[in-house]
């Protein structure tokens, strides 16, 4: 009995060493992804403002599709912070990916530490216990802010972290 709970436990504090650098990963391609479409939004907008391809002569022979033209870039740009993080968002999102690295690291030297009986069951079990708690506060930052995961971006992440863990622990 005494040895299936220390598996059970050993199990969970790696469990959540694997989510911790999955979501580690995924903030940092996500956010990558978000300052790409980003740039390109601002570029697009730039490209076809009045000073840009707005101004050019050929639209003097066609007014209707400019002003079609100009009124999309304009809903476009009303609706980009419902479609694109802005700085603030991104920077939020690192202040995530910091909090995943640093948890990360603190898992791992936990895990390290319990593997060489460095912490019994008791003590590793409190100090697991101490940092899923600090997450809490992240998690709240998390939920307001990811609030769709493109599929492509999660299995990416999941294949980054994977590979990290076959390198390191095997």
């Amino acid at each position: 009995m005494w040895k299936l709970i220390i598996t059970m436990f050993r199990n969970r504090l790696w469990n959540e060493l694997t989510q911790a650098k999955h979501n580690e990963e995924f903030s940092t391609i996500f956010s990558d992804y978000q300052r790409k479409w980003l740039k390109v939004f601002n570029v697009i907008v730039l490209t076809f403002s009045t000073a840009g391809v707005m101004g050019w002569k050929i639209w003097e022979s066609t007014p209707l599709v400019a002003c079609i033209i100009i009124a999309v870039i304009s809903l476009f740009r009303l609706l980009q912070p419902q479609i694109l993080f802005d700085e603030k968002k991104l920077t939020q999102l690192e202040s995530i990916h910091d909090f995943y690295f640093n948890y990360y690291n603190k898992l791992e030297n936990l895990w390290f530490d319990y593997e060489n009986e460095k912490y019994n069951e008791n003590e590793a079990q409190e100090i697991f216990f101490q940092l899923k708690q600090s997450e809490e506060k992240v998690n709240k930052s998390v939920n307001e802010l990811i609030v769709w995961k493109p599929k492509k971006l999660v299995l990416l992440a999941k294949a980054n972290s994977n590979t990290y863990f076959k390198q390191i622990f095997n």
